[in-house]
């Protein structure tokens, strides 16, 4: 049975939440896959790259090589296969250009719940948009997390 839409929630047949390396990635694959499924990523900062737009100390890089790390499906073509931080974060905002995945990201809008719904057969995904407080619900066919490890409300404070 096929989704029913209700109101003017936006629907998307993929919901992609994290816009670094593993959900543009994701996007990019879906998007050559199934070109005809509208897609739609949430990214709670204001750029996409995640960890390698996030972290910003000197020396950061990639402790994997890239020629791994890195899209099978646009293989890195750098000399450097240990990558800095400002070249990787270029390398997956390029490759969110190259395959019109860019346009398809809400920036600055924090995930706040992803619920399965019986009744209209669907995601149902409600959001924060950080800037004005304003809350926004979404429904999708397929929720994908691809928001990695780091909790930006506050860093890791283990009890001893």
């Amino acid at each position: 049975m096929a989704s029913v839409q209700h109101d003017d929630i936006p629907h998307f047949d993929v919901l992609i939440i994290g816009a670094g390396l593993s959900g543009i990635g994701t996007a990019c694959h879906i998007k050559n896959t199934f070109p005809k499924k509208s897609i739609r990523l949430l990214e709670r900062r204001e750029t996409l790259g995640g960890t390698w737009d996030l972290f910003k100390y000197p020396g950061i890089r990639s402790d994997s090589d890239m020629l791994t790390f890195g899209y099978n499906f646009r293989p890195w073509n750098k000399l450097h296969t240990l990558a800095d931080g400002p070249a990787i974060k270029q390398y997956i905002s390029d490759t969110a250009d190259e395959f019109g995945v860019t346009e398809k990201i809400q920036f600055g809008v924090k995930t706040i719940s992803a619920n399965w719904d019986n009744e209209i057969r669907c995601w149902t995904v409600i959001a924060l948009h950080d800037k004005s407080g304003e809350k926004r619900k979404y429904t999708c066919g397929y929720y994908i997390s691809c928001t990695g490890y780091y909790n930006q409300d506050a860093g890791y404070l283990p009890v001893i």
